[in-house]
């Protein structure tokens, strides 16, 4: 803004004023005009020209201050672009400037890389030749040794031996290559095969001799020379015949246990399994020999990764060659004769046996597993490690102690054979200057193995000690593949190809035919009878099966419309994989119970300890199929057993016993049994149980998103549907056969029952007896109708009924011929209806008795009064015709001409 001054000044205003951020018009004149207005105040008159003098003034200034304005604005956009253009024309120089610095870099660094390589490639150079040189080195130190054993002179080797664990482990080394030598030379002279047998012999005689130390420490527990013999062997010829002899004498392996014979243990164990091919007991806990062996073996395997840790210069080969002969000759082998045993006992036990021998082993691997990934695979990481970093050359877990005794050992044994060498000979437990160096050297890394021998280190802590994040471990050991192969191979001929899921459903089929042995004899029995006597025992158990289906948890509530479930909240659902120990039983407790009164109450007819027994054995096939089969197999295993359940329960058991319900029905000159309504109640009981058991043990192994799912729920919806449809037809059929006794009922009314004698007081007080039997009856219906079914259907069927004696007693009531006394026999009756169906509850049902009640009035009014009565009260709302019929029945219709009066 400079060269332009503020023009408030100019108009005498504040400084400043025309640069605010709201500029208002009004109180700018008002303070330009401020001095005119208060002159005209104080003169009381208002003169017009000093305000037109002050606006022209300000308005010259004003056109003034524009014009300055304008002035000033050009002169900075002039000033604007020319700074525009100086600064465009320094970018394009800097940006020049920085790309020639750019391509000075780029050759500086080609230059530097050519220079790289070519140091690179002298410093490769200069590796290859001392790599040479070693090599040529050994290779003559190599050819020294074949020369003199080739003369018969063992002394360097044996000098060697003298040294230390490093002269026996250098021997070891020398021996090897030797070997190789003359194994690779087949078309050798004949004086090379004397030293090829000198060699062979000097090397048996040395691996026997540092096998036998080996063997005396690992008697004695010696850990130092275990591991000196083991290394020396290790450079020998790769340390298998150390780890054979580790293994071969592990005492395991020589046990009492294992050292008697299998089947006797098999057969002993087998026996302590009561019930374990009874459908009605629970699975039997796992057998107890086997979970002893599995829990010595976790033992032996957590002790012993201590010693071999310390040992062996690669533990964890020695752990696999371990863990596979513990699997594949101790646990095969007995598991083998335990799963004979059973197979041969029965289809259920075999299954059981695998179950919970598969959830055994399950648990044996899983903790191994654990201990591979807290201890094993940290420790191992930690000699990688060192040996990478080279803390640690040959010896990293030796130990100082005495190393002389496997070569004294050695040097006695060739002693023996030639005379004794000329030499210094260290003493007994000295170590020689470079075993000192080589112990300097593996400090460091015994201290960062620290704890991890022990057994009970953290995974976390080693492995943020040898460089690996938490993130990194994930819980997986070195071990972990080969472990889920061990479990794998045990189990592998009885599950894989299908073999385990045919002997499950073979087991299922025979299973389900066992439970309903008793519905089919005596459903067969009441066929073969008449059937007369057969509704009488159907509806025998199928009373005895309400009683007993309201005193458990899962059915006592059901008439009321709920449905407790309790017995099914711990099915194969909530016991997770390997569950088969738990999950059946508990997932339909009382089962068993139920089951085993089968024979005396529930026999031939639909009853929920039949049901439950089904679905215990199918909630025990899927807690072993869940067990037993992949995860990529789980669910269509889940899901065949599951259409197998349901075709056996619905067409096999639910629906022959509905067909033998509806069958029962059909004579209707018998009065209709009502203990028919907890047999419904009981088919009700059967299709919560399906939903529960359907919830609980089959939608959480196959999902809810998958064709699996759509198909089971299909097929469960297509038997509910099935049975819904079945249980309606029974019950329209029950309430014709209720109508139709109700008919019955009512056709002995007699013609004299409304005119009744002065003295038969019976009449006046109880009514008649078609109306006592009848409301009796109402009464049953409806007391059993709310104890077996629930709300909805208790007010179908009570409507149905209660709507079916209205129509009959409309038509009834103009049949007879009512007296005077007799009218108040009729009202008896009719107040007798009326009261049961208010019993019902149902408003609707109410009204049209309480209408009723009104028409039996017609019958004790006078004749007088019967006009008022009919046009006035709610007989207004019937019709004359309907009206007539009933007037008609009057004794006295005819003596007072109600007829015609009322036409």
């Amino acid at each position: 803004m400079s060269g332009f001054s503020d023009p408030s000044r100019a108009f005498g205003l504040s400084e400043g004023y025309f640069a605010q951020p709201k500029f208002v018009a009004e109180e700018f004149v008002e303070e330009i005009s401020r001095v005119d207005l208060e002159f005209a105040k104080k003169n009381s008159t208002f003169e017009p020209k000093p305000f037109v003098r002050t606006f022209e003034r300000v308005l010259e200034k004003l056109l003034e201050a524009q014009d300055g304005l304008e002035s000033n604005i050009a002169q900075l956009e002039r000033s604007t672009k020319t700074y525009a253009e100086d600064h465009r024309k320094k970018m394009a120089r800097l940006k020049q400037t920085f790309a020639t610095v750019g391509s000075s870099f780029e050759k500086l660094e080609t230059q530097i890389s050519e220079v790289g390589s070519n140091t690179i490639r002298i410093g490769e150079q200069l590796d290859t030749v001392a790599k040479e040189k070693d090599r040529a080195e050994a290779i003559r130190e190599l050819v020294g040794f074949y020369a003199d054993l080739h003369e018969g002179n063992a002394s360097k080797l044996d000098e060697l031996l003298d040294g230390g664990s490093e002269g026996m482990i250098k021997v070891a080394h020398t021996l090897r290559r030797l070997n190789t030598i003359v194994a690779d030379n087949q078309y050798s002279a004949p004086t090379d095969a004397n030293t090829k047998r000198q060699i062979e012999k000097y090397s048996e005689n040395f691996e026997k001799v540092m096998l036998e130390s080996f063997e005396a420490a690992y008697r004695d527990s010696d850990v130092h020379n275990m591991s000196v013999a083991a290394r020396t062997l290790d450079a020998f010829n790769g340390g298998v015949s150390v780890s054979k002899a580790y293994i071969n004498q592990h005492p395991f392996f020589l046990s009492s246990m294992i050292s008697q014979s299998q089947d006797s243990i098999a057969e002993a164990s087998y026996q302590s399994m009561e019930g374990i091919s009874d459908i009605r007991h629970l699975p039997p806990a796992p057998d107890r020999w086997l979970a002893q062996l599995y829990a010595d073996t976790r033992a032996v395997m957590f002790k012993d990764w201590a010693v071999i840790s310390k040992v062996f210069l690669r533990p964890i080969d020695l752990m696999q060659q371990l863990l596979k002969r513990v699997f594949e000759q101790t646990i095969q082998s007995y598991l083998e004769t335990l799963l004979n045993r059973a197979e041969r006992q029965s289809k259920l036990a075999f299954l059981r046996v695998l179950s919970s021998s598969h959830m055994e082993t399950r648990k044996l691997i899983e903790d191994l597993q654990r201990f591979d990934a807290e201890t094993v695979t940290p420790a191992v990481m930690v000699l990688e490690s060192a040996r990478r970093s080279g803390n640690a050359r040959q010896g990293l877990l030796d130990i100082p102690g005495d190393t002389q005794t496997s070569s004294a050992q050695f040097s006695r044994s060739r002693s023996k054979q030639k005379p004794a060498k000329k030499g210094r000979q260290p003493e007994h437990g000295a170590i020689d200057d470079e075993d000192d160096e080589d112990i300097d050297d593996e400090v460091a890394a015994r201290d960062r193995l620290g704890e991890a021998r022990s057994g009970v280190s953290s995974a976390v802590a080693i492995a943020a000690l040898i460089g690996r994040s938490e993130g990194d471990n994930a819980g997986v050991g070195l071990l972990h593949g080969f472990l889920n192969r061990c479990c794998d191979d045990l189990f592998e001929s009885y599950i894989a190809g299908g073999n385990y899921m045919r002997t499950e459903q073979m087991h299922m089929k025979d299973a389900f035919r066992q439970t309903l042995v008793p519905f089919v004899r005596a459903r067969t029995e009441r066929q073969g009878s008449g059937r007369g006597n057969a509704l009488l025992g159907i509806l025998s158990s199928v009373t005895g099966s309400a009683g007993a289906g309201g005193g458990n948890s899962a059915g006592g509530n059901v008439g009321q419309g709920g449905f407790a479930g309790g017995n099914s909240g711990n099915g194969p659902g909530s016991m997770g994989k390997g569950g088969a120990g738990n999950g059946p039983g508990s997932s339909l407790s009382g089962g068993d119970q139920l089951v085993g009164k089968q024979g005396e109450e529930y026999e031939g007819t639909l009853t929920t300890g039949t049901s439950r027994m089904l679905l215990q054995v199918h909630a025990e096939a899927v807690a072993r199929a869940v067990e037993l089969e992949n995860e990529s197999q789980m669910a269509d295993s889940v899901s065949s057993l599951t259409n197998q359940l349901l075709t056996s329960l619905g067409d096999e058991y639910v629906f022959p016993a509905l067909e033998d319900m509806m069958e029962s029905l059909q004579d209707t000159r018998q009065e209709p049994d009502l203990r028919t309504f907890a047999a419904i109640r009981t088919a009700n009981i059967v299709v919560r149980l399906v939903q529960t058991h359907f919830q609980k043990a089959i939608v959480p192994f196959v999902g809810t998103g998958s064709y699996i799912y759509r198909d089971i729920v299909a097929e469960k919806n297509k038997l509910m549907s099935r049975i819904e449809i079945s249980l309606n037809l029974i019950s329209n059929k029950f309430i014709g056969a209720c109508t139709q006794w109700l008919t019955n009922l009512l056709s002995k009314q007699r013609k004299n029952d409304f005119r009744p004698a002065e003295d038969d007081f019976t009449a006046f007080e109880m009514g008649t007896q078609p109306c006592r039997q009848t409301t009796d009856f109402l009464h049953r219906i409806e007391q059993t109708c709310r104890q077996s079914i629930g709300p909805e259907n208790q007010s179908r069927i009570l409507n149905d009924v209660g709507d079916a004696l209205y129509r009959m007693l409309m038509e009834h009531l103009r049949k007879y011929v009512v007296s005077v006394a007799g009218g108040l026999v009729l009202a008896k009756d009719v107040s007798k209806y009326r009261e049961t169906i208010n019993t019902f509850g149902l408003p609707a049902l109410s009204e049209k008795f309480s209408l009723l009640q009104d028409i039996s009035n017609i019958f004790l009014v006078q004749p007088s009064a019967l006009k008022s009565l009919l046009d006035e009260g709610p007989l207004s709302r019937l019709d004359r015709a309907t009206l007539q019929g009933f007037i008609q029945m009057r004794e006295d219709c005819r003596s007072s001409n109600l007829v015609k009066q009322f036409l």
